[in-house]
């Protein structure tokens, strides 16, 4: 019997899994009734797969984690490997087709529900060599299945924040069991590493390698649709919010307000997280008394006072055409802020919020450097927005602090690769099916 299985939580989880599975199914649907293709493919989920065999799979939840795991997933397949990448959200698998859907070794499923048959299916026929997670994905049916199949697991870029932790600890011996046999464990940080101890992982399978967010190299040429849309903004104060969420939106637009009495041409860029979130955003601008436009219509429409973005995969690219950035998932808790460093890499000042929990390594180094300065309110932002705006040797300056910090972190994505080069190498025990 699996420890994993042993654990006083493991029925009760796979019982309210397999009662809450359905209604994770439909909502997951209902995000994309307007993709007949990713609506098509929801039967993947529960383990309605092609049949296939001897991959390595990877695992990256979200569009984070696969835009930080994409270099390795790029260098792996280089390398011979066929890869196999899961995803939770359909934003993710968006990204997976943008970057590597002309790449013959690389393929994409959503990952399968956590109930044993779900996981059972999915693994029945896509019989995976060993399992690499990215961050912190812990589904212990799923390790569990793969225990009992001898399929190996392994774990790039973990990370636990201290929000995060208090709720592994309500549920500490599941956590523990599931996470039994993940070998190795890459941390992003010391403190990382430390959380996981606690989470019951033994030190002597952890490795701290980086961050790999860190080395997701800013766009050498920015896309034309991209140059296209900057092009109607280019003699003007161009500010660019991205990853934001609703409920910081709304004092997004108090502070673009607000920076407007005193710089009436600004322009506010503001990119929603999660794209279908557009329409939403341009009303929530609106209803804040901006004149607002989807980005594609700037150019023709010189009286906009904000743009929104609705389209995936252009962040990084965007924060160049900013006189300063900020990053959202910040400014409200529950959300833990989102990547810095893309800003940071992109030679303008960043702002962000108080709640960056769960980039809270990035969040601090930056400060140390002079390079991010945290708002807690729409008065605050538009204070240093001005101040950015107005005094451009103070936003080189800023703006060269966190470059330089960016570019010091480097160097994870090759320690990940050698650290992982025996597990890779190892003998799966996977029996055929």
């Amino acid at each position: 019997m699996l420890e994993a299985m042993r654990s006083s939580w493991f029925p009760v989880y796979r019982l309210i899994g397999s009662v809450l599975a359905p209604i994770a199914a439909r909502r997951l649907s209902s995000a994309v009734d307007g993709d007949p293709l990713l609506q098509a493919r929801q039967a993947e989920r529960r383990g309605q797969v092609p049949e296939a065999s001897g991959e390595l799979w990877i695992h990256a939840a979200s569009v984070g984690e696969f835009n930080a795991a994409a270099p390795l997933i790029r260098r792996l397949a280089n390398a011979g490997r066929r890869v196999l990448v899961s995803t939770l959200t359909h934003t993710a698998a968006q990204r997976v087709r943008e970057r590597f859907g002309e790449c013959e070794s690389i393929r994409h499923l959503f990952a399968p529900l956590d109930t044993t048959a779900c996981v059972k299916r999915w693994l029945d026929h896509t019989r995976p060599d060993r399992l690499l997670l990215v961050e912190t994905e812990i589904w212990p049916v799923t390790l569990a299945a793969c225990r009992q199949r001898g399929i190996p697991v392994a774990m790039v870029n973990a990370r636990v924040s201290s929000r995060a932790l208090g709720r592994y600890r309500r549920f500490a011996s599941l956590f523990r069991a599931a996470l039994e046999e993940v070998d190795p464990v890459l941390c992003q940080s010391e403190a990382d590493r430390d959380r996981l101890a606690e989470m019951g992982v033994d030190p002597s399978r952890m490795t701290v390698t980086g961050n790999l967010k860190f080395d997701v190299a800013p766009s050498a040429d920015a896309s034309p649709a991209v140059r296209e849309w900057a092009s109607g903004w280019s003699d003007r104060p161009t500010w660019i919010a991205g990853s934001t969420h609703a409920g910081e939106e709304e004092i997004l637009a108090r502070a673009h307000r607000q920076l407007l009495e005193t710089i009436p041409d600004a322009l506010l860029v503001l990119v929603p997280r999660h794209p279908e979130r557009s329409r939403r955003s341009l009303d929530t601008l609106e209803a804040a008394g901006l004149t607002a436009a989807p980005v594609e219509k700037i150019k023709a429409d010189p009286r906009a006072q904000a743009a929104v973005v609705g389209r995936m995969g252009v962040l990084a690219e965007l924060y160049c055409f900013g006189r300063a950035a900020f990053v959202g998932g910040s400014l409200v808790p529950g959300v833990g802020g989102h990547n810095l460093m893309e800003a940071a890499l992109a030679g303008c000042p960043v702002l962000t919020g108080p709640h960056t929990a769960d980039q809270q390594d990035a969040a601090d180094g930056l400060t140390s450097a002079g390079g991010l300065v945290r708002v807690d309110s729409a008065a605050a932002l538009t204070e240093h927005l001005k101040r950015f705006i107005s005094d451009r040797p103070l936003a080189e300056r800023t703006a060269a602090n966190a470059a330089a910090f960016a570019e010091s972190q480097r160097g994870a994505l090759d320690r990940t690769e050698r650290a992982l080069s025996s597990w890779l190498e190892s003998q799966s025990a996977a029996a055929p099916h």
